[in-house]
This record gives structure tokens, C-alpha cells and sequence, in this order.
């Protein structure tokens, strides 16, 4: 790190290269978010002018009742958020106790399956063996 200070300080070239180059970067970045912020603005003021010409009797009397009553909704839908927020965070705790029972059943019918596997083989071993016997007995 040091030898890059040292080439740096020692040859203004350099230093002025990667001064433009962040410059540079800096501002691409910094123009995309003013022009964002810009576009939010417009629809923002877009939005206020419609709602100020189509409602005239809804608007506030003046800016600090309007603020108010911006802090005011703004803290009810802050509320709802967080009641939906706990309420999607219970029905994802009950999918996953739903998840668990289901892997537990499909678990017990998995193995009752084998075990039916296991006695049909038992079954065919002993219809095989009968049919042997059979065989054997009718070819002499």
C-alpha cells in the first residue's frame, strides 16, 4: 500500500489518472441518482397536483396540518405493515410445522410401503417354492 502512495505522490500523472477515473465513476453514479430522484419528484409533484385540483375541499389549511396528518397515516400504515409483517411470520411458522408433520407421515407410509414390498417378495418367494414343489411332483 505504501509503494502505491509513493508512486502516486512521485508522478502527478498517475495521481491525476485515478483522480479522473473516480471523478468519473462518481459521476455516473451520482447522475443516476439525481435522475431518479428526479423522476420521484416529478411523479410526486404530478400526483399532489391532481389530488389539489380534483379535490379542492380535501386539502389541508395549511402545511403543518398537512404534516400532521402525513405523520399521522404514515404511523397507522406502519402499524398494519408490522401487524401483516407478524401475522405472515405465524403462517410461515405454521407451514413449517405442516412441512415437518407431512415429512413425518409421508416418512411412516415410506416405510409401511416397504414393508408391504417386503412381504409381496415374502408371498412370491413362497408361491414360487409351492409352484416348485408342484413342478417336481407333476413331472414324475
Amino acid at each position: 500500500m505504501q509503494d502505491i502512495v509513493r508512486i502516486v505522490s512521485e508522478n502527478p500523472f498517475w495521481a491525476v489518472g485515478i483522480s479522473f477515473v473516480v471523478l468519473l465513476i462518481l459521476y455516473f453514479f451520482l447522475a443516476k441518482l439525481i435522475k431518479v430522484a428526479l423522476i420521484l419528484l416529478i411523479v410526486a409533484v404530478a400526483i399532489g397536483g391532481y389530488f389539489y385540483i380534483k379535490y379542492p375541499e380535501d386539502r389541508p389549511a395549511n402545511l403543518g396540518e398537512a404534516f400532521e396528518k402525513t405523520v399521522t397515516e404514515t404511523g397507522r400504515a406502519l402499524d398494519k405493515g408490522k401487524e401483516v409483517l407478524d401475522k405472515g411470520r405465524e403462517l410461515v411458522g405454521q407451514g413449517k410445522e405442516a412441512l415437518e408433520k407431512g415429512k413425518s407421515a409421508l416418512d411412516k407410509q415410506i416405510e409401511k410401503g416397504k414393508e408391504a414390498v417386503e412381504k409381496g417378495k415374502d408371498a412370491t418367494d413362497e408361491i414360487i417354492k409351492i409352484l416348485g414343489k408342484e413342478k417336481e411332483a407333476g413331472s414324475r
